[in-house]
Order: structure tokens, then C-alpha cells, then sequence
């Protein structure tokens, strides 16, 4: 599997697992913003540089993800940060492999069963899966500033219809109470407020109720996407969990803990 290593060698390290529609660039506003530490950036298999392997399951990229932090992580301990299906593999790399985990950044998680509704629109959705027009209308519905479109478009069109199918099938059953009881990381999760209902209300409900003492938050009037939305907002809620284990100022807490930044 293909990464990026770059920053501070022998600072703590900062591993970013990209989302399912996309790779390893889609950190390329939160990279020069973490210089202060060591980042591992890589392209999960069947995305990016990484395309041309094929998708192992959730906990198959969570376990190459462990090998990589072994390997080049300060320590051979990392904190995570994950987004959408990145958050799915940075769950499963916590419960397989807690030793490596210093803090998950849980972002856009989705955790509960996908609604019907959701199931039907995704399968229709994978019948277009191979053309422009339905990667740029994908591209306008998160939000995407103008200058990532282009990226995000011809990522799109390199991630293999299986794949996405694959992951799909994964990704539908959520993760169970039992299962992110699990965790033992320290563990955040923040969904754009005007994320989807299963993963801004459900999930983070979830989450709150089942990781021990996880802090759940929204991001206002953001989207899915929110780390490419809100650049300002996603680099200080990141630098704030691993700095201080607290909330940044702009998010809104869905839980009881009101500890801030």
C-alpha cells in the first residue's frame, strides 16, 4: 500500500485515512498545517496510488494501515484521523490493533445500518459510477470548493466500480455497540451539521453511547466532506483532540462533556 511520509521526524506522529469517494490528496490543506509533526498519508488499496490492489475489506486496509505505523511511526504509535470510510478503517485499526492507537479523530463516521433509503440511492448510484457527470454532480453535493473538483472527478473515475461495490456491502451493516465498546483509544467524532441524519444524528449517537468516553460534536453547516469545506475549522478540532483533548471553538457538542478549547 502507497503513503506519503513527511514533517518532523521523531515528533508524534499523525496518520489521515482518506474517504471512499477519493485518496490520499484529499489532505493536502491539513498536511502543511501539521509540519510540527510526522504525517503518514496513505492510499488505502483500490484508491490513488493504490489502485491497481484490490479492496481487502475494512479490516484487511485496517491491518496494512497497522503494518505502515509499525514500520515508519514514531514509536509505532500514531494518532488517527479518519474520514468517512477513513473513520470505518481508523475504528477497526483501534480494536484490532489498540497498542498503536494514541487518539482516534473520528470524522463523518457512519456506524449505524444505512436506512433503505440511502441502500436504494447508493445501488443506483453505482450504475453511473464510470461517468463525469455523475462524479461532478457528487463533487457539488459536499461542498467541494472549486479547486478540488478536478481531483476529486479523476480520483473518482480511477476507483474501480467493484471496489466501491465491496466497500458498499461493508459499509451498509454500521459497526456494533459491542464493537466500539472496544475501543480503548481516547476518541473523538465530528459530523458536518448538514451531513446526512445517519451520520450527524445516528452515528454520533451511537458513538457517544457505546466508546468509552468519546466526545461527540457537529460541525455547522458543514457537509460530509468538511476538512476540504472548512479547512480553519478541521485543522483546530484536529490539533486541539491531539494536543489537549479538548473541543475546538466552532464545533457544537451533541454529548454532556463541555470541556473546550
Amino acid at each position: 500500500m502507497r503513503f506519503v511520509e513527511s514533517g518532523a521526524p521523531g515528533a508524534d506522529t499523525i496518520v489521515l485515512l482518506h474517504g471512499g469517494n477519493v485518496a490520499g490528496w484529499m489532505w493536502g490543506t491539513q498536511v502543511p498545517a501539521f509540519t510540527d509533526f510526522h504525517t503518514l498519508v496513505p492510499d488505502l488499496p483500490g484508491f490513488g496510488a493504490s489502485n491497481d490492489l484490490p479492496w481487502p475489506g475494512i479490516g484487511g486496509a485496517a491491518d496494512a494501515v497497522a503494518t505502515i505505523i509499525r514500520e515508519h511511526a514514531t514509536g509505532a504509535r500514531a494518532h488517527v484521523v479518519g474520514l468517512s470510510l477513513g473513520s470505518s478503517v481508523a475504528i477497526e485499526l483501534a480494536v484490532r490493533h489498540p497498542d498503536l492507537v494514541q487518539s482516534l479523530f473520528l470524522a463523518s463516521a457512519a456506524v449505524t445500518p444505512l436506512p433503505r433509503s440511502t441502500t436504494i440511492g447508493t445501488r443506483m448510484m453505482l450504475r453511473f459510477w464510470r461517468q463525469r457527470g455523475f462524479w461532478e454532480f457528487l463533487a457539488r453535493s459536499y461542498g467541494l470548493p472549486a479547486d478540488a473538483v478536478d481531483q476529486f472527478i479523476e480520483t473518482g473515475l480511477g476507483i474501480q466500480v467493484e471496489t466501491a461495490r465491496a466497500i458498499y456491502r461493508e459499509v451498509v451493516l454500521g459497526v456494533s455497540p459491542d464493537r466500539l465498546a472496544a475501543i480503548g483509544a481516547p476518541t473523538i467524532a465530528v459530523a458536518g451539521g448538514r451531513d446526512t441524519a445517519a451520520i450527524s444524528r445516528r452515528s454520533l449517537d451511537r458513538i457517544a453511547g457505546a466508546v468509552p468516553g468519546a466526545l461527540t460534536a457537529t460541525a455547522p453547516e458543514m457537509h460530509h466532506q468538511w476538512n476540504i469545506e472548512n479547512v480553519e475549522l478541521f485543522n483546530a478540532a484536529v490539533r486541539a483532540w491531539i494536543e489537549r483533548r479538548v473541543l475546538a471553538d466552532g464545533l457544537a457538542r451533541t454529548g454532556p462533556d463541555t470541556s473546550r478549547e
